[in-house]
């Protein structure tokens, strides 16, 4: 899967190849479309993300993102200016934001849900038992590799430990 001896700029390894296979044909780069809505890989997280958590501050929602502060706060902004969410003052520290969906954000993330909800279903029903086990397996033990943050690529700046990883689940 891992091939050292290659010289290129750029691995040339399978890790690489499926992350961009995956990137591509899931249209990961550009903002797409989920039912009216066109957004950003981004958005959809947060959207997410505010959906569990109801209210995070910035920093929460940075932390849960993997992002740095001053790019969850331009997608906060925008998710704003879309009158997705509300940015209020935190009353217990003014410095801070607290981070709320608005009526229309609770509609974009119900909206955004449902078209993944189908999506992976279908997705997922194309997979063997074996391959859903398989996937599941590999991308857990991928997400750990990546938060022991021994692989010297891409390193969080912040301090903050990215959460935990889900536990991966069997079916889809």
């Amino acid at each position: 899967m891992y091939d050292t001896t290659h010289k290129g700029v750029f691995p040339d390894d399978d890790l690489r190849r499926l992350l961009r296979l995956l990137a591509r044909a899931g249209g990961l780069l550009e903002p797409h479309g989920h039912g009216e809505l066109r957004l950003s890989l981004s958005e959809v997280f947060a959207l997410g993300e505010l959906a569990e958590g109801e209210t995070l501050s910035q920093r929460e929602l940075a932390v849960r993102l993997g992002l740095e502060k001053s790019t969850v706060s331009r997608l906060a902004a925008g998710m704003e200016r879309r009158g997705w969410l509300s940015r209020e003052r935190d009353p217990a520290n003014r410095r801070f934001y607290r981070l709320r969906l608005t009526e229309q954000g609770w509609a974009a993330a119900e909206e955004v849900g449902a078209g993944l909800r189908t999506m992976h279903a279908t997705l997922f029903g194309e997979l063997t038992d074996a391959e859903r086990a398989g996937l599941a397996l590999g991308l857990d033990g991928l997400a750990r590799a990546l938060q022991a943050g021994t692989h010297g690529g891409h390193r969080r700046t912040g301090d903050d430990p990215l959460p935990p990883a889900r536990e991966a689940s069997s079916t889809p």
